[in-house]
């Protein structure tokens, strides 16, 4: 053969190679596209059959009994409940959901029995109620509102109006008989430092109006009170009374894991859709690779700093469950809905972002900058702080093991508020005009001016410093993570086996 003709054949060989390798690069893109959308569908219809049982869960809720077998069916997917014993009162909930190609079976098992009725426990939402003392450094509008410290008030120094619900009306302390300020009956240890017009609740150094203690033991086990909700003579054990908060429980209960362990919890039970070892911004070849498995191609950025809002937008609207080993950091711009993420480290919201239906378990603490919040849940095990442009809406709650700082405010949507919830203590600094439920372990501080709207409650005390006029308005709204207290009894499905 001439060389020519060597040549060509090797023109020829070449050409057929680069064939083959482009072929293979389509067949590798089209099976990252197949297993992105896979995966995509998986999730879909995992949630669609969990949609079902609980579809299931809530037509069971009153019934005593299911004589026959029962279908219920929804978007994508279709549940079959069928009773397990001749009394009709074990019931199997299997539900299949269906997403595409992709299925999802998820199954229950239930027995109904009467279980006490739940309400939110209706000392949040009435003031301020303390089992320590309660400082007031300035002036205090209560609008159809009370205070209530079991161990009585430190200094009641300032002007102190009482106002009907709407902030009209309003009258000194020594004009209201009786004024809605409260001690604990039976309680030692009491304080109650008092000026001007505020002398009236104050019998020496204790309260002069009483009902039971919220939180502390009185000296006699066997004293008999007024319940300081119903006010209704009742034993002190048997009052409305409050506890002191669990974030662990919270989160576990809300999540699936604890708030001090969300990774290794998430890791260990098999909650993850999808791991990355950080999001700040975290590891190029992770982030491309989770690109690619979305269905995602192209030519990536080199750059972890460009990938990551890639990644995020990915993430938008998923319903995926997110485990990240160490830190996560969300970059001004971000826009995200309905995912959720369990992270090992800190987690941090740098500029403007927006969230939508977003849960965060953080073992190491939360950061949040100038954040937009709906219907958004946040617990750590660490430290929770916020700036003053931070605002959140709806059924929106902030939880901390340790403490938590709060410089930003909270607006009222479809009648939920936001629930600020600390093991420790909690801080307000700044105005606080904030429509909430503080719960605190510790000690509740507001430094400034403003409107509070709903409760708070603590079991170390509350505080207010600044000059100017602060008001207390009372809130009926709800918080699906508020504490709940026993109503009677209804019959309801209770879960023995779910998977």
């Amino acid at each position: 053969m001439n060389r020519k003709g060597i040549a060509v054949v090797v023109a020829l060989i070449g050409m057929t190679v680069i064939l083959m390798l482009s072929l293979a690069m389509v067949q590798s893109a089209l099976g990252n596209l197949k297993t992105g959308s896979d995966l995509l569908n998986w999730a879909q219809a995992r949630q669609r059959a969990e949609a079902g049982v609980d579809h299931a869960l809530a037509y069971l809720d009153g019934k005593t009994a299911l004589s026959a077998p029962k279908t219920l069916s929804g978007q994508g997917y279709q549940v079959t409940l069928t009773p397990q014993n001749p009394q009709g009162d074990e019931i199997r909930i299997e539900s299949q959901g269906q997403m595409g190609l992709a299925r999802h079976t998820a199954v229950a098992v239930v027995r109904l029995q009467p279980v006490p009725a739940q309400a939110q426990n209706p000392l949040f939402g009435q003031g301020w109620i303390s089992g320590g003392r309660i400082t007031i450094n300035g002036g205090v509008d209560l609008w159809g509102s009370r205070l209530h410290a079991d161990q009585g008030y430190a200094n009641l120094s300032g002007q102190i109006g009482v106002c009907d619900s709407s902030g009209q009306n309003c009258k000194n302390l020594n004009q209201v008989n009786p004024p809605p300020i409260t001690g604990g009956q039976g309680v030692t240890d009491t304080q109650c430092n008092a000026s001007g017009n505020n002398k009236v609740v104050c019998d020496g150094s204790a309260p002069k109006y009483k009902v039971c203690p919220v939180y502390q033991t009185p000296s006699d086990p066997n004293l008999t009170c007024l319940d300081a909700v119903t006010g209704r003579q009742v034993r002190w054990d048997q009052a409305t009374r409050i506890r002191k908060p669990d974030v662990d429980a919270l989160s576990k209960d809300r999540l699936g894991v604890r708030a001090s362990s969300p990774y290794t919890d998430a890791t260990t039970d098999r909650l993850c859709d999808v791991r990355f070892t950080s999001l700040d911004p975290g590891n190029a070849g992770e982030l491309t690779q989770f690109l690619l498995s979305r269905g995602i191609s192209g030519s990536f950025p080199q750059d972890v700093n460009q990938l990551l809002p890639l990644v995020l937008n990915a993430l938008n609207g998923s319903g995926l469950r997110v485990c990240v080993q160490n830190n996560v950091t969300l970059p001004g711009g971000t826009s995200l809905g309905n995912v959720t993420f369990y992270v090992g480290g800190t987690f941090q919201v740098n500029g403007t972002v927006t969230l939508n239906g977003v849960s965060v378990a953080a073992g190491s603490g939360i950061n949040l900058g100038d954040l937009q919040a709906t219907d958004s849940r946040f617990y750590t095990g660490g430290t929770l702080n916020l700036n003053n442009g931070a605002t959140f809406r709806g059924d929106s709650t902030l939880a901390s093991r340790q403490s938590l700082t709060f410089n930003g405010r909270a607006d009222l949507l479809n009648n939920r508020a936001l629930l600020v919830v600390s093991e420790g203590d909690i801080t307000f600094n700044g105005r606080a005009d904030t429509h909430a439920f503080l719960w605190a372990g510790g000690t509740i501080t507001f430094n400034g001016t403003g409107a509070f709207i709903g409760g708070a409650v603590s079991l170390g005390g509350t505080i207010r410093n600044g000059g100017g006029q602060f008001y207390i308005q009372n809130s009926n709204a709800l918080n699906s993570d508020l504490p709940n207290t026993e109503t009677g009894t209804r019959p309801r499905p209770v879960v023995l086996s779910r998977r």
